[in-house]
């Protein structure tokens, strides 16, 4: 499945084991667009992502949203808010991280852009500010780092939460999506299956990690692929 046209992706040059090939920043709209996450302040990078707005003839790159404050998503917003006059957003509570957004936005909110407008949806897990943008119009979920176009989001506490984690998957899965565009990876075409998996995985990992840390507190023994409790 491919993107509609009124969406397009410049990815940042910053591949690596974290950001797989890169940061996608997305520009999304008519004549006018938003951009979601700007990943670096190089002339190169801004360079890319207004070239790529000019070739769908975009005439005004009007605001910038940030999925969370990680710096692979939010490292270059100043520049291209300074380089284009677009209004900077941040979830309300994230507020004076990068000490010059313009507005806040919340659970719920809406967001327009040149030909629809963006659902704002807090998905906290991965950042506990994080926030995924829904577009009903064409069923498009730009999900950043909740879900990835490969594996599995990392959850690093204290504010990577991964019960909050869980249940951002959950609510996910109450929306009518047919595409999801992730912060890194390429575009995922199946989103219920991708959720699912990802819930899956995330369930079996919590449970190995809650028995291993059961062994170390010496409450539980393991002998070949069993789990006994030790009496105290």
């Amino acid at each position: 499945m491919t993107q509609p046209a009124h969406i397009a992706n410049f990815t940042a040059d910053n591949p690596g084991m974290m950001t797989l090939q890169g940061t996608n920043q997305y520009i999304v709209g008519k004549d006018s667009a938003v951009v979601i996450d700007v990943a670096l302040s190089s002339d190169g990078n801004m360079d890319g992502i207004i070239e790529q707005a000019e070739a769908m003839g975009v005439k005004k790159i009007e605001k910038i949203l940030l999925t969370h404050i990680h710096i692979d998503h939010c490292g270059g917003a100043l520049a291209l808010k300074k380089r284009t006059g677009a209004k900077l957003g941040i979830h309300r509570s994230r507020a004076g991280y990068l000490g010059e957004e313009d507005f806040r936005y919340d659970d719920q909110d809406r967001i327009p852009f040149g030909g629809g407008e963006l659902q704002v949806l807090h998905t906290p897990g991965h950042e506990s500010g994080h926030c995924c943008f829904y577009e009903s119009g064409d069923k498009v979920l730009f999900s950043g780092d909740n879900i990835l176009g490969f594996g599995t989001a990392v959850i690093h506490p204290p504010d990577g939460n991964m019960t909050d984690y869980l249940q951002s998957l959950e609510r996910l899965l109450e929306f009518n999506i047919d595409l999801i565009l992730p912060g890194h990876g390429p575009l995922v075409g199946k989103p219920e299956a991708k959720i699912s998996a990802g819930l899956q995985r995330v369930a079996e990992f919590s449970v190995q990690a809650h028995l291993e840390k059961l062994i170390r507190d010496e409450r539980v023994k393991r002998e070949d692929r069993r789990y006994h409790l030790l009496g105290h």
